[in-house]
């Protein structure tokens, strides 16, 4: 029995570190986003629906959705948005769960699905433990302003524009807080991976 293990966080909290760390250790990683951006390059019914939705304009010319047409339709009307996640969700999660049944099958004993919609996606039912990565308003602007190169300003904005550490602590079996050092981000991800462990060795049938 493997632990699955999902993995959400806000902007600038260091949810990428944290994913870098379990790969480190071993766990398999499934990239939600990487997974959504193929659905939309290559599942013909997702495609269809998409385009039934929001009408041929979002189609590239090879016929895959394009993502910038789209993106300025749903990304400026929360109600468009909505509507675009009730279509692709669904294929989202049931992608996610054939590759998280593939490395089950290949002997892995931590898979991590990365995602920062896990909770809204509905992606949160194929996990055993959810882990979400927190750190405080401060912390994330400056990280986001040396990862992007952006403005103070646009940083700020993108920081509020997340929901708040409410709802990570509230939908989250394990909250990571990580406005310190990589050390101590490392020492905290291989607890909980640490502890995982135990449990998959806990959940061994005997012979």
């Amino acid at each position: 029995m493997a632990n699955i293990i999902g993995l959400t966080g806000q902007t600038g909290a260091g949810k990428s570190s944290v994913r870098e760390i379990m790969r480190k250790n071993g766990a398999a990683v499934i990239d939600a986003d990487s997974v959504a951006h193929g659905i939309t390059e290559n599942n013909l019914d997702c495609i269809y629906d998409i385009v039934c939705r929001f009408s041929c304009l979002v189609l590239n010319e090879k016929g895959s959705i394009n993502r910038k047409a789209l993106g300025r339709i749903v990304f400026s009307d929360k109600k468009e948005l909505a509507a675009l996640n009730k279509i692709i969700f669904p294929y989202i999660e049931k992608a996610i769960e054939h590759e998280v049944l593939c490395h089950i099958a290949n002997g892995k004993e931590n898979i991590v699905i990365d995602g920062a919609t896990i909770i809204e996606s509905g992606c949160k039912k194929l996990c055993d433990v959810l882990v979400s990565v927190v750190a405080d308003e401060e912390t994330r602007t400056m990280r986001i302003i040396n990862r992007d190169r952006i403005s103070a300003t646009d940083a700020k904005r993108r920081v509020l524009a997340q929901k708040p550490e409410q709802f990570y602590t509230e939908n989250s079996d394990i909250v990571l807080e990580n406005s310190g050092s990589m050390f101590e981000l490392e020492q905290k991800v291989n607890s909980v991976l640490k502890n995982m462990l135990n449990r998959y060795a806990e959940n061994i049938p005997e012979d």
